[in-house]
């Protein structure tokens, strides 16, 4: 009753405003049925042909051409489908486009819609009934591009500016394409966070999600260069500007024990390059899905290979996973025996899936247990 009512309301407001009813949407779209189907409605009367198209690369929502009513609205329903968050577009007559009766938005080179099909019990990035932290959005000066940078920082629930010992961070790197919204919007890194803090299974600290692509994105995106100067300019602003304005707005350590990094595809690749690179700063590190540095290992972690021993505790924690069906797995098998060869300890997971957020977030959840503790139980 509570949509009908809406609706209602919707049409009087427009009607008032001199807007013919025939212009205002009577249908919900994207209807996500307690069975776990999945219903979608599309206003194109003059479309020849529909669909709904599924994430690219990926598992979830597949190509479903859609059927139009007497109403001219398209209309097609899917699943069941498990409980999870998908990406869809609409694709009329060979164009795609958003759905635009849905305001979850994927923002990304190729933006696509969000939809959410709820678990029972829910799922660990799903909004539990537990106190939740705080998002601080902010736009800081960056020596790296001469202009502003974006980052989100969440504080857990309860933080205290004038807690005696500062808290942990870690910086969390999005993909390719996305932006510092990334790992709420799609990731849901806050309401993982804030589940696992009320289960006690992970402890207080920040997650800071900066934007990654400092150098512009350009025609040479796909390039090699393009990739190594995005690396080391994203080096030079997380160390010269990130982490100094996370420290000055904010209660935090400021030794590499407490300071870890881990990011997805993109910015796992750069987590990678940025932690190894950098052990002063950061002793945990982590990459998902991601896109490993290419070329000679040797050189591009030269201090690691001189410096690091297998009974060095600098390192506190190297965690790598993947899907066994990604795109970038060879890059992480390649990568993986590099470490065993050298003796360098660290984990490696394998999982089933390709390159697809429903992984980075089980990723996130699997590894924020793990930071910022002993090493018995960083281990696990």
């Amino acid at each position: 009753m509570r949509v009908i009512r809406s609706v209602c309301l919707l049409s009087a407001l427009y009607a008032s405003a001199g807007f013919a009813p025939s212009s205002v949407a009577q249908f919900i779209s994207p209807e996500v049925h307690e069975d776990g189907r999945v219903t979608f409605r599309l206003m194109a009367p003059g479309a020849q042909r529909v669909a709904v198209k599924g994430e690219r690369g990926g598992a979830g929502i597949s190509s479903v051409e859609m059927t139009k009513n007497s109403e001219g609205v398209w209309v097609a329903t899917i699943g069941p489908l498990k409980p999870d968050i998908y990406e869809y577009t609409f694709s009329v007559d060979g164009t795609e486009q958003l759905d635009r009766l849905n305001r979850s938005i994927k923002k990304h080179f190729f933006s696509s819609s969000l939809v959410e099909v709820p678990g029972d019990p829910p799922l660990l990035h799903e909004d539990w009934d537990v106190p939740h932290g705080t998002l601080h959005r902010h736009r800081y000066p960056s020596s790296v591009t001469g202009g502003e940078l974006a980052a989100i920082v969440y504080t857990p629930p309860g933080y205290d500016e004038h807690r005696a010992d500062g808290y942990p961070v870690i910086v969390l790197m999005h993909g390719m394409g996305d932006d510092e919204t990334a790992w709420i919007d799609v990731g849901r890194a806050n309401f993982i966070a804030d589940n696992l803090l009320k289960q006690g299974a992970m402890e207080d600290m920040l997650i800071v999600m900066p934007y990654g692509h400092v150098i512009p994105v350009g025609p040479d995106l796909f390039s090699s260069n393009y990739w190594q100067r995005n690396i080391d300019g994203m080096q030079a602003n997380v160390l010269e500007n990130l982490l100094p304005l996370v420290s000055e707005r904010y209660n935090v350590a400021a030794d590499a024990e407490h300071r870890a990094i881990a990011g997805l595809s993109m910015g796992g690749g750069q987590s990678l390059s940025i932690g190894l690179r950098n052990l002063d700063h950061f002793a945990w590190v982590g990459a998902f899905s991601s896109a490993v540095p290419e070329g000679d290992l040797n050189a591009v972690f030269a201090d690691l290979v001189d410096d690091l021993r297998p009974t060095d505790d600098r390192l506190r924690l190297l965690w790598i996973a993947c899907g066994k069906e990604d795109f970038l797995l060879s890059r992480n098998d390649v990568f993986d025996a590099w470490l065993t060869d050298r003796g360098i300890e660290h984990a490696y997971v394998l999982s089933n899936g390709g390159h697809v957020w429903r992984l980075w977030r089980q990723y996130l959840g699997e590894l924020l247990p793990l930071l910022f503790r002993p090493a018995s139980a960083a281990s696990g």
